[in-house]
């Protein structure tokens, strides 16, 4: 058998291994990993810091993504007074119906993940994941259209 044939078959089995052994490592990956993987921009090194310290414990990502709720509420926060301050007229008054639209959006995108996911620990978790990325990802926005404002 020549060497060409040899890789040929080969490849096959050594393609389905690799993708086996990923899909594996994937299906083990820990609880703060996921959390880092999806996380948005904006996100503090704190999160990530306290989760690492606590990469399967629900309980302790549960408080780390608390506390990241409450900084990134407060940079969201910060980020909206910000840029009204900026802003004056039509933009202002538009910037205030964004904000109810958005904080509508938020109330109602949480009162459909509370009615779709499941009542455990790790459903809980998924939840204030979600709520966390939300007010980061808005605050990006914010923090986007600022930079447009020349701030």
């Amino acid at each position: 058998m020549n060497t060409l044939t040899t890789l040929k078959t080969l490849a096959l089995p050594v393609a389905v291994a690799l993708l086996a052994h990923s899909i594996g490592a994937f299906a083990a990956e820990s609880l703060a990993n996921g959390v880092k993987r999806r996380a948005p921009q904006g996100i503090s090194t704190k999160l990530y810091a306290c989760v690492d310290k606590a990469p399967d414990n629900p309980d302790a990502i549960g408080a780390c993504l608390s506390t990241e709720k409450t900084a990134q509420d407060e940079r969201l926060n910060r980020a909206y007074q910000t840029l009204s301050s900026k802003l004056n007229g039509k933009a202002k008054d538009a910037l205030a119906s964004s904000e109810q639209a958005w904080q509508d959006f938020h109330t109602r995108t949480a009162a459909l993940e509370t009615a779709i996911y499941g009542k455990d620990k790790l459903d809980d978790l998924q939840r204030l994941e979600n709520e966390v990325f939300r007010l980061s990802e808005r605050a990006n926005a914010l923090d986007k259209y600022l930079a447009a404002k020349g701030q």
